[in-house]
């Protein structure tokens, strides 16, 4: 792995290419980031797609707890389709997507905190 500096290449230690690999998977949360993608061609870049592949190992425990927005997952698994790739240049389509997402974070922590604590039955008032 490597990156350019001062004119000349680099070879990134692996502190720093976990970063930026880090950084990369979860701007795949991001729609309007996934429709600059497509709109530049990258999923055209079989390359491209490679990296796509080989960024899987971010869907393992041991890395996947490093995540701050882990539906970046989801995405990243979406992305192995080529119709969903495909997909992603559309407008319309990343519309949907930011505002299912909107709903998610706005809805997923009363709906969780719901369904966390069971309704339960009034203590019975004793007979005296």
């Amino acid at each position: 792995y490597q990156r350019r500096v001062h004119g000349k290449f680099d070879v990134m230690n692996d502190a720093h290419r976990l970063q930026a690999e880090l950084e990369f998977v979860q701007s795949l949360a991001n729609p309007a980031y996934l429709h600059f993608l497509a709109r530049q061609r990258y999923f055209e870049d079989a390359a491209f797609i490679n990296y796509l592949r080989y960024l899987k190992y971010w869907q393992r425990p041991e890395y996947a707890r490093q995540l701050v927005y882990p539906q970046c997952l989801r995405f990243l698994e979406l992305l192995q389709h080529k119709g969903f790739r495909n997909e992603l240049g559309n407008q319309l389509v990343i519309n949907e997507i930011a505002s299912q997402q909107f709903y998610h974070w706005q809805y997923y922590r009363r709906n969780r905190s719901t369904a966390a604590v069971p309704a339960q039955e009034p203590p019975a008032l004793p007979l005296s």
